[in-house]
């Protein structure tokens, strides 16, 4: 199955901007739809029309994030019934702060999340700084444990300026990043002379 994983914004619901997120290395990502969800740029290219896929939000339980959660649900049900897709939505809850005890309790949450043959793609743009290595840890673990699972584009979107500014926002495809990791480590046991330079030769002609 695909499953779609984004963290529910925590800024005040009033700065929560609606904008177009303009792809810079990825055409897939086109989605014209004014909203506050990257993640439904990778939806929009990747469920097909009347698929069933599964969305999972990561809700620190705070006032604004649950405000913004009404937000972006009734965007995300907007783009569902624009390509008639089967959508089930699973909340992931956790204490509203940054300590290992609660990163750790995600980490284990979104491992009990994938499955044999899944098809995962993350957005890592939301969440204070610890919860983006917490996703890309979990889908390191659930991409060796798991059997024939694919990781999808990891994607990350970016305001023009400050984060009100409704003059629109880039979105950028960060996958390579989670494959450099993984050569990196690979590498590493290799006793391998300049990673940098081997590791870009890879990537750069898989990209081509």
């Amino acid at each position: 199955m695909k499953k779609f994983i984004t963290s529910v914004p925590f800024q005040p619901p009033e700065r929560l901007t609606a904008v177009v997120y303009k792809p810079k290395d990825n055409s897939d990502l086109v989605y014209d739809t004014p909203h506050s969800l990257p993640i439904l740029n990778a939806i929009n290219a990747y469920a097909e029309d009347g698929e069933s896929i599964k969305v999972y939000f990561l809700v620190p339980n705070s006032p604004n994030s649950l405000a913004n959660e009404v937000a972006v649900t009734a965007q995300l049900n907007e783009l569902v019934k624009a390509k008639n897709l089967n959508c089930t939505i699973e909340r992931l809850v956790y204490t509203d702060n940054d300590d290992i005890t609660t990163m750790l309790e995600i980490y284990g949450r979104m491992l009990k999340c994938f499955d044999d043959n899944d098809k995962i793609y993350t957005c890592i743009t939301y969440g204070t700084k610890p919860l983006p290595l917490v996703q890309l840890m979990a889908l390191r673990y659930a991409y060796h444990a798991k059997k024939n699972l694919y990781i999808g584009t990891i994607v990350y979107g970016k305001f023009h300026g400050i984060i009100s500014n409704d003059s629109g926002a880039d979105i950028y495809d960060m996958t390579s990043l989670f494959y450099i990791d993984e050569l990196s480590e690979t590498f590493c046991r290799m006793n391998v002379d300049d990673p940098e330079k081997k590791i870009a030769s890879i990537i750069f002609v898989s990209e081509e």
